[in-house]
C-alpha cells in the first residue's frame, strides 16, 4: 500500500472514531439525569425475574443483583448509614472506658439508647454460651434492623463472608440455630434459611416503601424477602420463623408489556424518609419535631438534604462524587462513626453568610465580636425547646409504666428536662411525632470545642462491672438485669433486698440514692449474675451514678469526664434543629436577655447530679458550670456602656456641629451689608 493510500485509511478510521464518539456522547447527554428507566427486576443469581412471561417469579428480587446493574452497590455500602460502625476501630478515649465495646457505631457500639445500659454485640469468638449477648444475626431481630438499610453487617460477618452462602457451605460446618463454635456471627443464627439483607435502594429511594410490611417481615425471619415487600412488588406469604418456607405472589400491576418494573424512583430522599428512621430517636435525645412549629426551616420548606447533602451534590470534597453515600454529617459530641467526616454538612454561614438560595444574610449590629467566637449560632437561635427530651436514663429500676414495650425496656427510666419521670416508651407506644405533647424549656449550655452550645447533656446510673487490670467499665447483660426484677416483682423472696429500694422524692418512681439502696442493688445484681452462671471471674459489680462509681453504699470513685458531660458513661447531643426566628434569638431585645441576674443564660439552674441524699436533685448555676467566677448582675454590661457612650458622644458632636454651622449662617444674615 503506497504512503497516499494508507493516509487516506487512517484518515477514514480517525474521521469514523470522532462519528462514534460524537455519537456516543450526544446520546448520553440527551439521557434524562437522574431518572431511572424501566427494568428488570433481578434475583440473588442475576436472572431476570419476569412475572408477565413466568420467568423466574417464585422468588424475591435482590436489590444488589438489580439496582447494581446500573450502579456501583460496592461503593454505595461503604457509607456509614449502612456500615454502621462495623470495620471502624473506637475512638481511643471509648477503649478506655466501654470494655464492651467492638466499635463507633450501632454495630459492636457502646449503646442505643442515651445511656447504658443495652444489649452488647458478643466477641467473634467465645468460650462460654453464657457470655454470649446479641449476635449479628440477633442485631437484625432486636430491632435495629428495622431502620437498617441492609448491607454492611446485615449481609456479611466480620471475616466478609456472607451470610448465609457460608452458612450453607459444608465446608463451614454451621448449621441453622446451632451453636456453631459460638461464634458472635452464628451462634444459633439462622442464616441460611432466612438470606441476607441486601441493601435496599428503594427503602430511602421510594417515597412509596411500606416501612410497617418490611419490618413484619423481618420479624418474621423473611430477610431475604424483606425487601421486595417494602417496595409493594409482590404478596409475601409464609414465615422462616414459624417453619413455613415463604412464598412470593408478584403484583402484575407493578409490571409493564415487557416485564420491566417502572417506579417513583427520587434522586434525593424525602424529609418523611429520613424522618421514619430518625424522628423517634431525635425526640428522646433531643427533643426534636422537625416540624414547621418549632423550626424556620422547616417552615421555608427546606429539605433534610439541602443540609445533609451526598454523592454529586455534596457540599463538601470529602464525600462529593458520583454514587458516593456518605451523607453530610455534622460534630455531635456523642457521635464517634466517621468522625473524619465530620463538619462535611451545610452550616449556619454557609447560607447566612452568603445568602445561598435566598438566606437572609445575617447581621449581628452591636453583637461584640468575641461573642461570635465564643458561642455558637445555635446557643442565641435555639433559646427554647418546643417539645421535652431525656436528660436522665436509670437503668437500675423497674419502671412500672404502661405501654412499654418490648418488656426489656422496663428496666429503663426516663426523666424530662426538668427532671420529672417521663414514659418515654410508653408516649411512643400511644403517639407519632403530630402528636408530641408541648412540653417547652430552655436548653442546658456546655463548651464544646472551645464554644458554647445548646445541649441535652444526659445523667445516667446503672449496674456496672469493674474489671480487675483494665481500665474503664463494663456492664452485665440488659436481660439479667430485667430478669431480676422480674423474679423479684412475682416473688418478694426473690432478691429480697429490692424491696428497700423505694420512692424517696414522691415523684411516683423508685430510685436508687441512699446508701443501703446502693448496696440493695449491687448485692442483688451479683447475686442474680452468681447463680446464673455469669463469669464474674476478676470483676466486681458496682453501681454508676454519671461520674461516681459506688463500690457500696459508702464508697465511690470518680472518673473523668469531659467539660461537656454530665457522665462519661452517658450521652450529649447538641441542639441544631428546632431554630426559632430571629426576632425571639437571644440578644434581639439587648443585652440584657443574657446580662441580667434573671438571665438562665448565667442563673439557670443545671444539674450535676439526678439524684442526692434526699433523692432530689443537685444542681448548680450555668454560669457555675460554664466556669464563669463572677455573673453580670442587673446593671448593663461594659460593652453596652460603651456603646451607649459612643452613641451619645456622636449625637453631641453632631448636634454641636449643626448648632455650628446655624450660628454661622445667623452671623452671616445678622452682620450689616457693605456698600457695592
Amino acid at each position: 500500500m503506497s504512503k497516499r493510500a494508507g493516509l487516506r485509511v487512517g484518515t477514514v478510521c480517525y474521521a469514523a472514531l470522532v462519528v462514534v464518539f460524537l455519537t456516543s456522547y450526544f446520546a448520553l447527554a440527551q439521557q434524562p439525569s437522574g431518572v431511572c428507566p424501566p427494568f428488570f427486576l433481578r434475583d440473588e443469581s442475576g436472572a431476570v425475574i419476569d412475572p408477565v412471561y413466568g420467568k423466574n417469579s417464585n422468588v424475591p428480587y435482590s436489590p444488589r443483583q438489580t439496582c447494581g446493574a446500573c450502579h456501583d452497590y460496592n461503593k454505595i455500602t461503604e457509607g456509614f448509614h449502612f456500615q454502621q460502625g462495623r470495620g471502624e476501630k473506637p475512638t481511643v478515649e471509648m477503649a478506655e472506658r466501654y470494655r464492651w465495646v467492638s466499635s463507633p457505631g450501632n454495630y459492636g457500639g457502646n449503646w442505643c439508647s442515651p445511656a447504658p445500659i443495652y444489649r452488647q454485640l458478643a466477641e467473634k469468638k467465645n468460650s462460654n454460651p453464657r457470655m454470649i449477648d446479641m449476635t449479628s444475626f440477633d442485631f437484625v431481630t432486636a430491632t435495629c434492623g428495622n431502620c437498617h438499610p441492609g448491607g454492611g453487617p446485615l449481609e456479611y460477618d466480620r471475616e466478609g463472608k456472607r451470610y448465609d452462602r457460608w452458612m450453607a457451605d459444608p465446608a463451614s460446618g454451621l448449621a441453622p440455630g446451632g451453636d456453631n463454635r459460638l461464634d458472635g456471627d452464628y451462634f444459633r443464627a439462622r442464616w441460611s434459611e432466612t438470606g441476607v439483607i441486601e441493601a435496599d435502594c428503594l427503602l430511602c429511594h421510594l417515597p412509596e416503601y411500606d416501612y410497617k410490611v418490611r419490618n413484619q417481615q423481618l420479624a418474621a425471619l423473611n430477610f431475604r424477602w424483606a425487601a421486595t415487600a417494602g417496595a409493594r412488588l409482590a404478596q409475601i406469604n409464609g414465615a422462616v420463623k414459624e417453619g413455613k418456607p415463604p412464598s412470593v405472589t408478584y403484583n402484575p400491576a407493578m409490571f409493564d408489556a415487557e416485564g420491566k418494573v417502572s417506579l417513583h424512583i427520587v434522586a434525593q430522599p424525602r424529609n418523611e424518609t429520613c424522618e421514619h428512621c430518625h424522628a423517634k430517636p431525635g425526640w428522646k435525645k433531643r427533643g426534636a419535631s422537625f416540624s414547621a412549629r418549632s423550626d424556620v426551616h422547616m417552615r421555608a420548606g427546606l429539605r433534610c438534604v439541602d443540609c445533609h447533602s451526598s454523592g454529586s451534590r455534596a457540599f463538601d470534597a470529602r464525600i462529593r462524587g458520583k454514587e458516593i453515600h456518605q451523607v453530610g454529617k455534622g460534630d455531635d459530641p456523642s457521635g464517634h462513626v466517621r468522625n473524619d467526616l465530620d463538619n462535611t454538612m451545610r452550616d449556619c454561614a454557609d447560607c447566612h453568610d452568603s445568602g445561598y438560595l435566598g438566606a437572609p444574610i445575617a447581621k449581628h449590629v452591636d453583637f461584640p465580636p468575641h461573642h461570635i467566637e465564643k458561642i455558637a449560632c445555635q446557643t442565641c437561635h435555639i433559646p427554647e425547646r418546643y417539645v421535652k427530651s431525656a436528660q436522665v436514663q436509670v437503668s437500675d429500676v423497674f419502671n412500672e409504666g404502661p405501654k412499654i414495650d418490648p418488656p426489656g425496656k422496663h428496666i429503663w427510666t426516663f426523666y424530662d428536662a426538668g427532671m420529672k419521670y417521663w414514659n418515654h416508651y410508653g408516649e411512643l407506644t400511644m403517639f407519632t411525632a403530630e402528636d408530641q405533647p408541648t412540653d417547652a424549656f430552655r436548653p442546658a449550655l456546655a463548651r464544646y470545642k472551645g464554644k458554647i452550645y445548646p445541649v441535652n447533656r444526659v445523667h445516667s446510673a446503672w449496674p456496672g462491672l469493674k474489671i480487675e487490670g483494665q481500665p474503664g467499665l463494663g456492664q452485665p447483660f440488659m436481660k439479667d438485669v430485667f430478669m431480676m426484677w422480674q423474679a423479684h416483682n412475682s416473688d418478694a423472696a426473690k432478691y429480697p433486698e429490692l424491696k428497700s429500694i423505694t420512692d424517696d422524692n414522691g415523684d411516683g418512681m423508685p430510685e436508687v440514692n441512699r446508701p443501703e439502696e446502693i448496696d440493695a442493688f449491687i448485692g442483688s445484681i451479683k447475686q442474680h449474675l452468681t447463680q446464673t452462671g455469669f463469669d464474674l471471674a476478676g470483676k466486681q459489680v458496682v453501681w454508676v451514678m454519671d461520674d461516681r462509681v459506688y463500690s457500696s453504699g459508702s464508697t465511690y470513685e470518680t472518673v473523668p469526664k469531659l467539660e461537656h458531660e454530665a457522665s462519661p458513661y452517658a450521652s450529649v447531643y447538641k441542639y441544631s434543629h428546632g431554630v426559632g426566628p430571629a426576632r425571639s434569638a437571644l440578644g434581639a431585645k439587648g443585652c440584657s436577655d443574657c446580662h441580667s441576674s434573671k438571665s438562665d443564660f448565667f442563673f439557670a439552674k443545671v444539674v450535676r447530679y439526678p439524684f442526692g441524699a434526699d433523692a432530689k436533685p443537685v444542681t448548680l448555676t450555668q454560669g457555675e458550670f460554664l466556669g464563669y467566677p463572677q455573673v453580670p448582675n442587673n446593671r448593663r454590661p461594659l460593652a453596652y456602656w460603651t456603646g451607649l457612650f459612643f452613641k451619645v458622644l456622636a449625637v453631641l458632636v453632631f448636634a454641636g456641629l449643626f448648632a455650628h454651622m446655624g450660628l454661622e449662617i445667623w452671623r452671616h444674615y445678622r452682620a450689616p451689608q457693605r456698600a457695592e
